[in-house]
């Protein structure tokens, strides 16, 4: 059933035709002998929705990891907003700071301080990164909170919420930081499909806002409506990318129909 409006650029989305806010050049990463990442080429531009589909230990996770420096590449070039890394040489602290400085990061898992409001949640790191005042850091955080729906769950600790609920707080929490782009990990896949919604809702009214973001998902009505290009991995490779329409109802390679065959019929 789709539920989820379109936000692609045919429909008004606009995207920069400027320099990548992402760019990645040959990013290999290995675990051992073990090549997880085989020489991956990826650009994503301001305002983009780009999302990446595939099975299981196919590398999609590494390689969101590997944007923002939670695991190394073993080779390769990644620039994030003017922040360029190079792999197989030692990166300063500095550089992984600016880096980081850029991105926003959610988790299949909420990460949340359980000893801590929502509201805390979301203020925590504003106050340790930005040195703002509780009184302004607090003042940020309701604004976000209102922004993902759970303002009147802002004194409330995490295990008094659902778990969509909880995952919006992450997902207020990371916006916090201020990121020009949002990176999500499978985002619903801990949750039920009711619970789920929730958090697709608050990830689409995020796209139409022109917010950056590199989606993770086994969501596939949100992958074709949402997002402007999709990417299938396989293999520790990209298959195939192109429109997510293209590349979901119509792909070009024997693996990829495999893989869309198997979703569809479940």
């Amino acid at each position: 059933m789709t539920i989820l409006a379109s936000t692609k650029a045919e429909d008004g989305f606009a995207r920069s035709d400027e320099k990548p806010v992402i760019e990645l050049k040959a990013i290999h990463k290995s675990f051992g002998h073990h090549e997880v990442l085989a020489g991956i080429d990826l650009s994503v531009h301001a305002g983009e929705v780009l999302s990446i589909v595939g099975p299981s230990g196919s590398g999609k996770s590494t390689l969101l990891r590997c944007i923002n420096l939670l695991e190394t590449p073993t080779n390769g070039h990644i620039d994030v907003c003017g922040t360029r890394i190079d792999a197989g040489k030692p990166i300063p602290r500095s550089q992984i700071t600016a880096l980081r400085r850029h991105l926003g990061m959610v988790f299949q898992s909420f990460n949340l301080f359980p000893h801590m409001t929502a509201l805390e949640n979301v203020s925590f790191a504003q106050k340790r990164v930005f040195g703002r005042s509780t009184r302004d850091a607090d003042e940020n955080s309701l604004k976000l909170l209102e922004k993902v729906g759970l303002a009147d769950k802002a004194e409330q600790y995490p295990s008094r919420c659902s778990g969509g609920q909880q995952q919006r707080i992450a997902i207020a929490r990371a916006l916090a930081m201020e990121p020009r782009v949002m990176l999500f990990d499978e985002p619903t896949s801990a949750l039920d499909p009711e619970l789920g919604l929730e958090v697709l809702q608050v990830m689409r009214d995020l796209a139409e806002q022109g917010m950056t973001m590199i989606v993770v998902t086994h969501e596939m009505a949100f992958a074709e409506e949402v997002a402007e290009e999709t990417i299938f991995m396989a293999d520790a490779r990209i298959i195939e990318q192109g429109s997510s329409t293209e590349v979901i109802r119509n792909p070009q390679t024997e693996r990829a129909n495999s893989f869309f065959h198997a979703v569809n019929k479940r």
